[in-house]
């Protein structure tokens, strides 16, 4: 996976009206803030975590709508 399926995430949200957990792909924070305006109630990070790619402070401050 090169990033999320935005669009699959926002139809989910949309029409089950249910709290999505977004899941797979997820590698920069622009990924995340893009996550949070689909709608989706969180996100899921493996990858980027152990890797260092993104920090879990600035993933968790992403997530709650701060821009680090």
């Amino acid at each position: 996976l090169t990033e999320p399926n935005f669009e699959a995430n926002a139809n989910l949200v949309k029409t089950t009206g249910m709290a999505v957990l977004a899941s797979g792909g997820i590698a920069t924070l622009d990924h995340i803030r893009r996550l949070v305006d689909t709608g989706a109630e969180g996100a899921i990070l493996g990858r980027a975590l152990y890797t260092e790619a993104i920090s879990l402070r600035e993933a968790i401050d992403v997530g709650n709508g701060n821009n680090p």
